[in-house]
């Protein structure tokens, strides 16, 4: 059972492989003029020629002349070859480049785009079941110590977020606390909200659904589980504040609560 019910958001799948049992999927990228009404014409070239687009994704930004556009697209049916596609697509005086898959088939996995990159810095991805077993593994082999281990690394990313977030944005307190925090839900780490700021202390209390590092234990252990997001706030308020803080996990979804809730106070 999920501890929060996602009204008002919409999950973001993105872009990896495409298996679909007696469809024939391709995958391509195109590279287009950053002007209105360019993938309009893309799409409706696509769509003359019978061409399903079942997931895309545009990576556009305000300042730059040109657009990249990728899709996994379905070609079941179509009596036109990949060749015939390019070369309708490339007609076209918005469009400045097409590449298309090697293969077309039931299963294609995307082999068109190197490094993933997220706000321009690169990134993985991991299962959260992934993340799940290798915090067990920590604690396997490390016992307790494992729970410095884990909060050491939260401590460290989450002091140098907040400076990057104060850098990039020029944003302080409790402005700069909220935008770090959206982060969270764009990145899928949690859904987190402040229920309480004391803004003559900046202490806090934040409640937090679905934390990825607790949810792998939804219901199984009998205390908090969370070190590196409890480490990750410290590092976000001591930075942002200029003090050392203690956040408390109170109340936690790997013991069964509806959400985990962090306490964020100065230390003495």
């Amino acid at each position: 059972m999920c501890s929060v019910r996602f009204e008002g958001y919409v999950k973001k799948e993105i872009l990896f492989k495409m298996y679909a049992p007696g469809r024939k999927i391709a995958e391509m990228v195109a590279k287009l003029k950053n002007v209105p009404g360019a993938l309009a014409e893309v799409l409706d070239v696509m769509a003359g020629m019978g061409i399903n687009v079942l997931s895309s994704c545009v990576q556009a930004k305000a300042y730059e002349e040109s657009a990249v556009w990728s899709a996994f697209i379905d070609l079941t049916g179509i009596s036109f070859a990949v060749e015939d596609v390019i070369k309708r697509l490339r007609n076209l005086d918005v469009v400045l480049d097409v590449r298309f898959s090697e293969e077309v088939g039931e299963l294609v996995v995307d082999d068109l785009h190197f490094p993933v990159t997220l706000d321009g810095g690169r990134h993985i991805f991991f299962r959260v079941e992934t993340v799940g077993k290798a915090f067990s593994r920590l604690f396997d082999i490390f016992g307790s110590g494992a729970t410095t281990i884990i909060y050491q690394m939260g401590l460290e990313s989450g002091m140098s977020k907040a400076k990057r977030a104060m850098k990039e944005y020029g944003l302080e307190g409790v402005d700069a606390l909220k935008v770090i925090l959206k982060e969270r839900v764009a990145k899928g780490w949690c859904i987190p909200e402040i229920e309480v700021f004391d803004e003559k202390k900046n202490e806090a209390v934040i409640k937090v659904y679905e934390l990825f590092e607790c949810l792998p234990f939804r219901g199984k252990l009998k205390e908090p589980r969370s070190h590196f997001f409890r480490g990750y706030l410290e590092g976000v308020f001591k930075t942002l504040f200029d003090a050392k803080y203690t956040a408390i996990e109170t109340e936690c979804i790997a013991k069964g609560d509806p959400y985990c809730r962090f306490m964020i106070v100065r230390r003495a």
